[in-house]
């Protein structure tokens, strides 16, 4: 694996605090597979930014009557520190769940259960067939409007990319994720260039529209301080099925920021994008949005007897949107602010499993082989 990080000086009008651009183990995506206990195997993927770890695993075992149970994908933060110590908390727990030290591509250690219960737990880096190995690149700087000015308004720009490495099997698929990872972390047409050097450019860009903006804002004695924040994780990379997600924060003054959060889904046997209609057929939209509706009352432990309007949000019935994700589990929704909730409520997740979706996902495609393990 390698590890980029960048940061640069800016010439201009600017104050920028980045890093030079060399490799680092501390920047990195790992995809890892192993064993809690002796029987319980789990899949992780994990990014580390620094001391900072965050990522998701899923687990499986076999039950009693010799049938496959496979456990809930759960989302994971925590940290390294420099010894390689590794700690990782499930999300919403306090405690740590996973204590453990990494030494190369191996992390050892204690999986911390309920009730006090602990097992050791393996786990190893390893890309099989249908999964594919990136890096991370990171950027973060800070621009003054008024560069001689003290107390200037500033904009502050961070970067956090995944990129596909040069060691998936097909070099036409990797072709394919790098286009589509472009077009959702740039924009559309973004010119392709070195993962770090699209960075600098993203950066001298979103600095450069921040100064054009902002200067009459300032001789006229008001002006405000910027905040773009885009960063990606991988929510799946097995089975030739990667899912990654992008999240975009952006402040240019008001009451608050604008967070937006949307993935991409591509077959890695043919670098094929897969949409809502790979997925699903039109003419089940009304079974799938009964669904959403009965499970979002059920996450939200709303009565059926409460319209979904009087409990806080704007529609009483959840029709499905084309923002979607996969995991190992089944097949997620995500709602932006404003979309179906007020924004004090934030992004709204609803997520159907595997047997909620026998016979509504299209049969014959890439998904569908997904459904049925």
């Amino acid at each position: 694996m390698k590890y980029i990080v960048i940061f640069f000086t800016l010439i201009f009008t600017l104050t920028s605090t980045l890093i030079a651009q060399k490799p680092n183990p501390e920047m990195s995506y790992h995809r890892y597979e192993g064993f809690i206990g002796e029987n319980i195997s789990m899949t992780a993927n994990m990014i580390r930014l620094y001391q900072r770890l965050t990522g998701n695993y899923q687990y499986r075992f076999v039950e009693e009557n010799n049938a496959m149970y496979y456990g809930k994908t759960i989302e994971l933060e925590g940290e390294i520190d420099k010894n390689n110590n590794v700690r990782l908390r499930e999300f919403g727990r306090e405690d740590y769940t996973f204590k453990g030290v990494k030494n190369r591509t191996v992390i050892n250690g204690t999986w911390c259960g309920p009730s006090e219960k602990t097992l050791p737990f393996k786990l190893k880096e390893y890309y099989p067939n249908g999964s594919m190995a990136f890096d991370v690149y990171y950027l973060h700087s800070e621009g003054k409007l008024i560069k001689t000015d003290p107390k200037s308004p500033l904009a502050e720009i961070e970067l956090t990319l995944i990129y596909p490495t040069e060691e998936y099997i097909n070099p036409s698929v990797t072709d394919s994720v790098e286009k589509f990872i472009i077009n959702n972390f740039f924009g559309a047409g973004f010119i392709t260039k070195s993962p770090d050097s699209m960075l600098v450019n993203f950066e001298e860009e979103y600095l450069t529209n921040y100064i054009k903006q902002n200067k009459d804002w300032y001789s006229s004695g008001a002006s405000f301080n910027w905040e773009k924040m885009i960063s990606m994780s991988v929510i799946y990379n097995s089975n030739y099925m990667l899912c990654l997600e992008y999240l975009v924060y952006g402040y240019t003054g008001g009451s608050h920021g604008m967070t937006n959060i949307s993935y991409d889904i591509i077959h890695l046997d043919d670098g094929r994008l897969l949409t809502f209609a790979d997925v699903f057929d039109e003419s089940i939209e009304g079974e799938l949005s009964d669904l959403l509706t009965s499970q979002l009352r059920k996450d939200y432990k709303i009565p059926d007897e409460l319209p979904l309007k009087e409990a806080g949000f704007f529609v009483d019935k959840v029709d499905p949107n084309h923002n979607i994700y996969v995991n190992g589990n089944g097949v997620g929704f995500l709602y932006n602010s404003y979309e179906i909730a007020p924004y004090s409520q934030g992004a709204t997740h609803i997520f159907l499993q595997w047997d909620q979706l026998q016979g509504i996902v299209k049969k014959g495609t890439p998904v569908y082989q997904m459904s049925l393990r």
